[in-house]
């Protein structure tokens, strides 16, 4: 089982803890909601939401998170910042859990940013993401509205492999985060397709053993996209697709982006049965402390 030497750094956000040793806090599952195909979507310029759909969605995800004593963020997709604010205006009334405002570039999130902080949600919200192309003025922008939390993608045409990504976050993304003040830092290793979801795995090992963030990857986009796997149908595909989430929990990682809300079922229980069992691990055997944020005395 995995233990890092060096310190893990436990960033709070709102009702969730991020971060620590394998077991000590329950993985992080992110679910999105407002992506391209997502039926609930009716009109993505104006923010036009069926709003009857997206709630039944995301209280379902909310309901299975909570049955499995795991944590959840909701990762909000939005290409133009005025729907971008109102989606995660109205994600943030439905639930109590934080959430990625997750624009497409700058120019669609940070002003999405600027409004969340005059709605006073600034404490729930968290941008998604600073990446080697954010300028100085975009990192004074984000210091002046005051953001708190942050993922730093570690994504680059030069930075492909583990050791290149941690040289990316240590020489620029995380001067760059304390350039604009941010004070939750969390990592995402930056998925580039389904074979090399490998890198990922070692990238979340080496960026927690020697910085200590927070840190994990969105292997979504991969996994449903993978067209091999359909032509055996949904039951097979949700078992692909847990098997996948399942390999990357078994990284040491304190999150995951799972894809759409509506997969929770195939998704939920199997990484609870990794956390639990990490954090069973973590006080049966290595005798320490687990929060109370874990699924262990829930589902055995």
């Amino acid at each position: 089982m995995l233990n890092f030497e060096k310190e893990q750094n436990i960033v709070e956000i709102g009702n969730v803890k991020l971060g620590g040793q394998p077991g000590e806090n329950s993985i992080v599952l992110i679910g999105t909601v407002f992506y391209a195909r997502h039926k609930a979507l009716l009109d993505e310029k104006m923010g036009k939401i069926d709003k009857n759909m997206v709630e039944k969605e995301v209280n379902e995800f909310i309901s299975i998170v909570d049955e499995n004593g795991m944590q959840a963020i909701i990762d909000i997709v939005g290409a133009y910042p005025e729907a971008l604010l109102k989606e995660c205006e109205y994600i943030a009334d439905l639930v109590d859990c934080p959430f990625l405002v997750d624009g497409l570039n700058d120019s669609s999130r940070i002003p999405a940013m600027e409004g969340l902080q005059e709605k006073g949600l600034l404490n729930r919200a968290i941008l998604n993401s600073i990446d080697e192309n954010t300028t100085i003025e975009n990192l004074e922008k984000i210091r002046d509205i005051g953001v708190r939390s942050a993922v730093l993608l570690s994504f680059g045409s030069k930075y492909i492999f583990p050791h290149q990504k941690l040289h990316l976050l240590q020489e620029k993304l995380i001067p760059n985060a304390q350039k604009a003040n941010i004070e939750n830092l969390i990592v995402d290793t930056a998925v580039l397709d389904l074979p090399s979801i490998a890198i990922n795995v070692e990238t979340t090992r080496l960026v927690k053993k020697e910085l200590g963030i927070p840190t994990g990857f969105a292997p979504a986009n991969a996994i449903y996209g993978w067209d091999f796997v359909k032509k055996y149908g949904d039951i097979p595909r949700c078992g692909a697709i847990a098997s996948l989430m399942t390999y990357c929990a078994s990284a040491g990682s304190d999150f995951i982006l799972f894809g759409p809300v509506k997969f929770a079922k195939c998704i939920v229980p199997s990484i609870a049965l990794i956390s639990g069992i990490n954090s069973y691990y973590r006080k049966r055997i290595l005798r320490k402390s687990i929060s109370e944020k874990t699924p262990l005395k829930l589902i055995f």
